[in-house]
């Protein structure tokens, strides 16, 4: 196998690099997180990236990039900003900005078993009528849509879910946000939907995949995982490089604190961390590129990344000490974010369990 990235591919990264550094500095993510507030004046601007269009073909307005564009984006924005982390008609919008979707399927009784969700979508002429309540669903506030899983089956089985894209602004619909320890630029949300009216021209897809959500669902959930990889591969770069640089310069009984062994071990270890996060996201990810079965590398990288990754953020603010506590360095923020990949995404239980069903 081949991990070499193409000269476009490295390009790429660097772009995503040079923009990074240019448009969202350590500062911005620190106000941002402070006043947990959603940066919209960036929104042009990763537009012009191509980001958001990155997974669409050319013809509906994306840049036609594959996975492995889509891991090093994943990987670059979540190391170097927090800030920057459908049917055919809504392609060329979402690319454009002018969409922003969050995903609606946590429920109060329905997490990881997520078959089995409550919120109900009667249909009604060509209509459908969805009552119930989501939870823990990010960016609520600042999305314009929801793709929205509901039951449409009396039996609530593998066959009884479809997924509409449902305007905010729909009538019927209402949310609250929920207090959280990290990630704080977007927001979690409790969502309550009350006769909430939508044609069914919404239904992800068409009509034509009414009652087909739980297929859609299944089909997204390796690259799912993959992003998630890349994402906390990003995070345990960046408190490696952190704390690299810090121990290099923090001087203690006259020295830096790099040149002591207790030190040296603990940034050894980080390194090992980071690149092996590296390797098994790029393998999983190769996997999907070329057409192989994934499921179980994109569990294991999943797993390894996000307790990786966590591990290695605490033992970054280890090495800075006090001042890795404090607010003003960003070593907190990526403890505080690691501490979700272990449960978003499936959490880690769910996949050790998808891995042994495969042994």
């Amino acid at each position: 196998m081949d991990f070499a990235f193409t000269p476009e591919q490295q390009a790429f990264r660097e772009m995503l690099k040079d923009f990074i550094k240019r448009e969202c500095p350590p500062d911005l993510d620190r106000k941002l997180d402070d006043e947990a507030r959603y940066p919209f004046e960036l929104v042009p601007k990763v537009v012009e990236t191509g980001l958001l269009g990155l997974v669409f073909p050319e013809e509906y307005g994306g840049t036609g990039g594959g996975v492995m564009e889509f891991v090093i984006a994943a990987e670059e924005t979540a190391y170097g900003s927090a800030a920057v982390g459908a049917k055919r008609e809504w392609l060329p919008r979402i690319a454009k900005g002018e969409i922003r979707s969050c995903f609606g399927l946590t429920e109060p009784n329905a997490g990881s078993d997520a078959v089995h969700i409550e919120t109900r979508a009667v249909k009604d002429g060509s209509s459908y009528v969805i009552n119930g309540q989501k939870t823990m669903i990010s960016g609520v506030d600042v999305a314009t849509h929801m793709m929205l899983a509901t039951n449409t089956s009396p039996g609530g089985e593998y066959s009884g879910m479809t997924i509409f894209m449902v305007p905010m602004d729909t009538p019927g619909i209402s949310y609250r946000r929920l207090g959280k320890i990290g990630s704080e630029i977007i927001g979690v949300f409790e969502v309550f939907l009350d006769d909430v009216t939508v044609d069914e021209s919404m239904v992800m897809g068409g009509p034509e995949m009414a009652n087909q959500g739980w297929l859609q669902l299944m089909k997204q959930l390796d690259l799912e995982r993959i992003m998630i990889s890349a994402q906390f591969t990003g995070m345990a770069r960046r408190a490696t490089d952190e704390a690299i640089a810090y121990a290099k310069q923090r001087k203690q009984f006259g020295k830096a604190i790099a040149d002591y062994q207790m030190i040296q071990a603990i940034l050894a270890d980080m390194t090992i961390g980071a690149q092996t996060c590296q390797l098994i996201t790029y393998y999983a990810a190769w996997l999907k590129a070329t057409g192989q079965d994934c499921n179980v590398a994109a569990s294991q990288a999943k797993v390894y990344t996000t307790e990786t990754a966590r591990k290695v953020c605490i033992d970054g603010m280890q090495v800075m000490g006090g001042y890795g506590y404090l607010r003003e360095f960003d070593m907190q923020r990526l403890v505080r974010d690691s501490l979700l990949g272990a449960i978003g995404g499936g959490t880690n239980q769910i996949q050790r369990l998808i891995i042994a069903k495969n042994l």
